[in-house]
């Protein structure tokens, strides 16, 4: 059991393809007592409207399923600044090993190698959370900075 989120409803979404990832995403959280969503594409967060950015804790981004990182880059980075407390977290398969710094921050707040591992997955809902408030210190300074 992931000890942080006892006693807390935890709500994940998904965006991408049905499928492999998906069901074996939603089996691991689901031994957590987490839920994850049914998945949808970018198209399915927007029709939520910004109130969605709180209707979610984690976002998840099957980043394979939607074509790769190029066909997506545009999207993920609107994801971001349209929705920027929520914590997103990619997943790819392109993806060299697991990333739980900063280093992808305009696009996600954490990179998870795929397939998941159960013990990256725990570590990836902890450091999404500290990662997305660096992240929204960030876009708070660069909005400042555009309006003066």
């Amino acid at each position: 059991m992931f000890a942080l989120f006892d006693d807390i409803e935890v709500k994940c979404g998904f965006i991408g393809k049905a499928g492999r990832q998906h069901a074996v995403l939603a089996e691991m959280l689901l031994e957590n007592e987490i839920e994850l969503e049914t998945a949808m594409g970018f198209d399915g967060l927007d029709a939520q409207g910004f109130d969605a950015e709180y209707d979610y804790d984690f976002m998840f981004v099957d980043i394979d399923s939607l074509g790769g990182i190029t066909a997506i880059i545009d999207r993920l980075a609107n994801l971001r600044l349209n929705y920027p407390s929520l914590p997103v977290i990619m997943i790819s398969g392109e993806f060299d090993s697991d990333d739980f710094d900063s280093t992808r921050r305009a696009l996600g707040d954490i990179s998870l190698r795929s397939p998941i591992r159960y013990s990256s997955l725990e570590l990836s809902l902890f450091e999404s959370m500290k990662n997305n408030k660096d992240w929204q210190n960030s876009i708070s300074y660069y909005r400042q900075d555009m309006a003066a």
